[in-house]
């Protein structure tokens, strides 16, 4: 997955429709893993995440729910979208 300047622009737009429709969470990963693609779906683009790429799963623990834990799992452009997305939108809160 290559992206260009126009498509910067378009994965951040993404990761802040995806954070602010709470199909994301805004919070700090418990933990993230990296590795080969597993072929989710990318919370972010919207794509499957292909074997050959790379990707980042990120663990947040879901409180409401026992000790379960929620995955995503992200390309590494649309990580870096959404963490500077959840990081606006943390500044913008405090």
């Amino acid at each position: 997955m290559v992206h260009s300047g126009d498509d910067e622009q378009d994965l951040r737009r993404s990761a802040l429709v995806a954070l602010q429709a709470g199909i994301i969470p805004r919070d700090q990963p418990n933990q993230i893993l990296g590795g080969s693609g597993s072929g989710e779906v990318c919370p972010v683009c919207g794509r499957p995440i292909d074997p050959a790429e790379m990707e980042l799963e990120l663990e947040f623990a879901n409180t409401d729910v026992g000790d379960e834990v929620r995955e995503f799992h992200l390309h590494l452009p649309c990580f870096a979208a959404w963490e500077n997305a959840r990081k606006s939108v943390v500044d913008d809160r405090a």
